[in-house]
């Protein structure tokens, strides 16, 4: 594949892992270092984790497009034209030599790439022989590079493949599948079925819970790493967007009790994002540091300074004594940064919300109506006017209705809509028309680089075909 390297993950880093996102790390992995020689001692694995860690949280990646694409793509917020920024996405001006289309990418594939060279690095490691704390902290750093491996996988998937249809074949394309070693610049690749990804998720997924071992040596906070119960939230999100309800569901219970949090109360909701301290919340996040030297990179400048705005539709879901109304009244964007820093903020993956809302939709969808709304109101009672869960719809449809308003408020500009929206098939109004359009239909093209580097990458025939009318 023309934009997968063959990265050195040996060099030495001295700083922790709460400072995701720098430019200047991929000077430091880019070296000439084979990986045949990469790997002698366990710090190298732990460093090459980290080097899988830096590519998912920085802003070519999950440190920003990945979360703007969530929203700038779907009918939930808008670009502002005068500022260039994200505005040819959020309209659907799409091309396949998008820019931020293809940083993603190649950074979605940095992660994968950097976790299978960790984990053949490192069982070359086991295979020589190492000490049994050395085996502990090998199975840590290969059980987070396992599910590193599976989100960047999974997020990829669900952006240049079409979506999984449960009780299909699934044998639409997804993405190039790295799994037992990494590919050089001049290998042959050929994608991979939507099935077939699934599996490879679910698999990566299962040896991480294997081989999970306390993350307590790791510098700062569990929920900076893939924690178990990070582990689990991905397991119930990628079960759920299969329709695996029984499955999700038992997953997003697991890490609700893994993480053992009530979440935030309302009273302290609205200051969970005028700081990057861990909060009761948070599952799995990408912490930013002012080293990051993040600047227009940011979540923060796309919504600030560049003029990107929540739509209007978002508002009118809010009751006025709704504590997430207040925290869009005061900001029109949830990122805003630290005092002293306005580009600073922490970018939350997997938060106790979620898990909530995904054994919401599970047991409505199974037609477990009281316990949905048990589930759904951990929520819903961020609005004061909904006090109870029996206060709450009744009938399957218009309990699922208001689950997915409910995910809306929750979750704006966290990424989630545009995906949420293709899974289940919904029609809504982007900025380039006033008509609804089948998000589901809808994939974005392979960047151009990547099918005219003739290595057999095949391009999502037909993808303009279903671009908004």
């Amino acid at each position: 594949m023309k934009d997968i390297k063959i990265l050195a993950i040996g060099a030495v880093l001295t700083m922790g892992l709460a400072s995701c996102g720098d430019d200047y790390f991929d000077v430091e992995m880019d070296q000439n270092k084979t990986s045949e020689t990469a790997f002698s001692s366990v710090k190298d694995v732990k460093n090459g984790m980290i080097g899988a860690y830096y590519a998912l949280g920085n802003y070519r990646f999950y440190g920003r497009n990945v979360v703007a694409i969530g929203d700038m793509c779907s009918d939930i917020s808008t670009a502002d034209p005068s500022s260039g920024h994200f505005v040819m996405l959020n309209t659907y001006q799409v091309t396949d030599t998008d820019g931020e289309l293809e940083d993603t990418w190649n950074y979605g594939y940095k992660v994968i790439d950097r976790c299978v060279r960790t984990i053949n690095g490192a069982q070359k490691l086991l295979e020589a022989g190492v000490t049994e704390d050395e085996e502990y902290s090998i199975s840590s750093y290969l059980s987070q590079c396992y599910a590193l491996r599976a989100l960047a996988t999974f997020t990829l998937t669900n952006l240049f493949g079409l979506p999984y249809q449960p009780g299909g074949a699934n044998t639409q394309l997804g993405i190039i599948l790295i799994k037992d070693k990494p590919y050089t610049n001049t290998d042959e690749v050929h994608r991979s079925t939507v099935a077939e990804c699934y599996e490879q998720v679910l698999s990566d997924i299962a040896k991480a819970k294997e081989l999970y071992t306390d993350e307590g040596e790791m510098n700062g906070s569990a929920q900076f790493y893939f924690n178990l119960a990070a582990i689990y939230a991905l397991e119930a999100r990628v079960n759920l967007f299969m329709g695996n309800y029984e499955a999700a569901k038992e997953a997003a219970q697991n890490a609700i009790d893994e993480r053992d949090s009530e979440g935030v109360e309302a009273a302290k909701y609205g200051a969970m994002w005028k700081s990057n301290a861990i909060s009761d919340e948070d599952i799995l996040t990408i912490t930013k540091t002012s080293d990051d030297n993040l600047s227009a990179n940011s979540l923060n400048t796309l919504y600030g300074s560049y003029g990107g705005k929540v739509a209007a539709n978002v508002n009118a879901l809010f009751d006025k004594e709704d504590v997430r109304a207040e925290v869009l009244d005061y900001t029109q964007y949830k990122y805003i940064g630290l005092t002293g820093d306005k580009a600073v903020s922490n970018i939350p993956i997997f938060r106790v919300s979620e898990m909530y809302l995904i054994l919401a939709e599970c047991e409505a969808r199974l037609g477990n109506i009281e316990e949905a709304k048990e589930a759904v109101f951990f929520t819903a009672q961020r609005n004061a006017t909904i006090e109870d869960a029996e206060s709450l719809p009744s009938e399957q449809a218009e309990l699922l209705s208001f689950i997915n308003d409910e995910s809306v408020r929750e979750f704006y500009l966290e990424g989630h809509r545009w995906f949420d929206a293709r899974r289940q098939g919904l029609k809504i109004t982007v900025a380039s028309t006033k008509k609804d359009f089948d998000i589901a239909k809808f994939v974005f093209p392979i960047p151009a680089d990547e099918i005219n580097a003739g290595f057999g990458t095949e391009q999502n025939n037909g993808w303009e075909d279903n671009l908004p009318q």
